[in-house]
């Protein structure tokens, strides 16, 4: 089966597009793309389909008018409409019994093929638990800490979808006033497949934030980086976010400029720092904890992926 590996952004996330497809194509020769295109400006969607040809992968591009999707509330300040697109795949690709979606805020470090392979059954979806989901969004669900998934990576039975109007449920939730859902789609996906969802091992979602973790919970494996909430590597100096650069690097041709570190994030981290040494200096465990994951982060995953053999540039458009 060829791994068939979607996304979806609008021009902020541009970026991220091309370094997951080009660390997926990497990791995975012979895996197909699609891209769900929300408002991608033309300069970027030439560089899209360019590092496609360049890279000698089939990648597809589906534009989608962003009204489609204008009545759904976006509560999260980090996101955009463009996270709902991962509800329209099922209709989109009306001929495709399974893709992998993915977030492009993620870059591949390994095979995937086992999310290509394994057999699903009559599960809508499988994904890997949320290693810290908010209490509040636990409640909210009704779903149980250690099932509660991230949607950051779906692995999506799409004749299941279909049959069982799965997206026609989480679009129905996410219009309720009355059952508000902070995490939004990844919280509706949550309710309407509870008690279906199979889980994969974490390393295929592997979030970057070290407070996401604590050393005896890190995964030993890494196969999928997923640079969460604001730790956008193009926006600023992410953890971990030397694997994203390595592909970033080697697709620099293709590359649209990266905007300085904005203030802001300046801001935002020395307010981190700030947070973290006062903690230490209380003697708090949960900032010992953050400093050592964030330690064994660079050891187990960085270090080693950097030392590793650097694929080679991509030139040409």
């Amino acid at each position: 089966m060829t791994l068939h590996v979607v996304t979806g952004a609008d021009d902020n996330y541009a970026p991220g597009v091309l370094v997951l497809i080009a660390s997926a194509a990497w990791h995975n020769p012979g895996a197909r793309f699609t891209v769900l295109d929300m408002g991608i400006s033309a300069a970027n969607r030439d560089r899209i389909d360019g590092l496609g040809r360049a890279l000698g992968v089939a990648l597809t591009r589906i534009a989608i008018d962003e009204a489609r999707l204008a009545a759904l509330p976006v509560l999260r300040a980090h996101l955009t409409r463009s996270t709902f697109l991962r509800l329209l795949i099922p209709g989109l690709m009306p001929d495709a019994d399974r893709v992998i979606y993915m977030d492009c805020d993620m870059a591949v470090t390994g095979s995937l093929a086992p999310l290509g392979g394994m057999d699903l059954g009559d599960h809508p979806i499988a994904a890997v638990p949320d290693p810290s989901p908010d209490a509040r969004e636990l409640a909210a669900t009704g779903v149980p800490r250690g099932r509660y998934v991230n949607a950051g990576l779906l692995v999506m039975n799409l004749p299941v979808w279909r049959r069982e109007d799965v997206a026609g449920q989480c679009i129905a939730l996410l219009s309720d006033p009355a059952r508000p859902v902070r995490a939004e789609d990844q919280s509706a996906v949550n309710i309407a497949c509870a008690g279906r969802i199979l889980p994969l091992p974490p390393e295929f979602n592997v979030f970057t934030d070290p407070a996401a973790w604590t050393p005896a919970t890190l995964p030993a494996r890494l196969v999928v980086a997923h640079y969460v909430v604001n730790q956008k590597p193009w926006r600023a100096h992410a953890k971990m976010g030397g694997i994203w650069h390595v592909h970033a690097d080697r697709i620099a041709a293709f590359m649209p400029p990266l905007p300085p570190v904005s203030l802001k994030s300046r801001l935002s981290a020395l307010n981190r720092n700030r947070r973290i040494a006062l903690g230490l200096l209380t003697g708090r465990k949960k900032y010992r904890d953050r400093l050592a994951v964030a330690a064994l982060m660079e050891g187990r995953f960085v270090r080693p992926y950097l030392a590793a053999e650097r694929p080679p540039k991509v030139s040409g458009r």
